[in-house]
């Protein structure tokens, strides 16, 4: 098949990071892929070298791309003209939009067969919008129950769900865990944490920092890899609470894998999530994990029985799973080795296959 897939940009985030992944599992298979993305990393605010890289990775790899421009955002005629252009160059069989930008330029794109998935419990367009795109996308894909349950109230066309996926490329399994790494007296040890993601209002940063604070006769050093707005507010934050010279802010960084090997712990305390690739990926590598209970954050764990899921987005539990999880080294030892055991249903090559086959079923139909 040939498959052009829409996507934002070509930047360090969990959705765009996931539709590179999937693109190049396609292509393995046998497939054509191009990517459209709809803006430069200047235009978004995003890092220019990522976006050189994420590009030369692609190209790589045999994938083709091209770019609508962010004044498409206003001005839509722009995006419909670029959309029509790309589809015109490369007839694909499916056009796969993961932006409503995306979708709604596709409402003007002739004989287009369109698939549409939403990477956010969030809708970020009002539901009446989803009731125009439903005259013209054949399916949704929400990429957790959540999310499929979400698109299910707005739209009237079939959804399902395809769970994200992470290449094994990106990966790197840690085959033991901190009870192993030493016989330390218990609570002697500096637990490392990671945190991976954007720093921005959704990620809730604001809560991991202040319930860090609250930890009595804990040693932790926390590190927090990503790129965002809110940098400045959350190392003034960390001073603040006293706690600085335990965080230390990396910004946007290329070896996730190594970071997420390091690490003893991986934290997320989003206040609204999709299926977050970061938490797959340190799933997949092994590590333990506290995250809030938003989106699919939860699915994962409980599919794979690893770590806590906090159910009140409060500073008082979530300091309370972190001192469970950083004092208890049996417990920790068990969910990295339930990571380990059952987190094979979140590889690229099963998302890659289910897609596929439901790209078949909307050509059929």
């Amino acid at each position: 098949m040939r498959i052009l897939h829409v996507i934002s940009s070509a930047a360090a985030g969990g959705a765009e990071i996931y539709v590179k992944d999937l693109s190049i599992e396609m292509v393995k298979a046998g497939h054509q892929v191009f990517i459209l993305f709809l803006d430069r990393a200047t235009e978004a605010g995003r890092d220019g070298d990522f976006e050189a890289k994420f590009l030369r990775e692609i190209e790589l790899q045999g994938i083709e791309y091209g770019f609508i421009g962010a004044a498409a955002r206003k001005k839509p005629w722009r995006g419909i003209s670029k959309i029509n252009g790309a589809v015109s160059d490369f007839s694909p069989d499916i056009v796969h939009c993961h932006l409503y930008y995306a979708a709604i330029f596709s409402l003007f794109v002739k004989n287009a067969n369109v698939v549409y998935t939403h990477h956010n419990i969030r809708l970020g367009a009002k539901p009446i919008i989803y009731k125009l795109l439903d005259m013209k996308v054949s399916r949704y894909i929400g990429i957790c129950q959540a999310c499929k349950e979400l698109l299910k109230g707005v739209s009237r066309k079939k959804v399902v769900r395809i769970d994200n996926g992470v290449s094994p490329a990106r990966i790197q399994k840690r085959l033991r865990g901190r009870e192993e790494k030493g016989r330390e007296e218990k609570g002697s040890e500096v637990a490392k944490l990671i945190s991976v993601g954007r720093l921005s209002d959704q990620k809730n940063l604001v809560l991991l920092i202040s319930s860090l604070a609250k930890l009595v006769d804990v040693r932790y050093q926390l590190k927090i890899a990503g790129e965002g707005p809110l940098r400045e507010s959350l190392e003034q934050l960390a001073n603040d609470k006293g706690i600085s010279a335990h965080i230390e802010f990396l910004g946007n960084v290329s070896n996730v894998d190594e970071l997420l090997y390091e690490a003893d712990v991986f934290v997320m305390s989003s206040a609204w999530e999709g299926l977050p690739i970061a938490q797959i990926e340190a799933t997949l590598s092994g590590l333990p994990v506290i995250v809030t209970n938003v989106g699919g954050c939860a699915e994962i764990v409980h599919k794979t029985c690893n770590g806590i899921v906090v159910d009140e987005l409060d500073e008082e539990s979530y300091a309370q799973a972190l001192e469970k999880m950083l004092t208890n080294h049996s417990l920790h030892h068990l969910f990295s080795q339930n990571a380990l055991a059952y987190s094979s249903d979140y590889l690229i090559k099963t998302s890659a296959d289910k897609h596929i086959a439901l790209y078949k079923e909307a050509l059929t139909a």
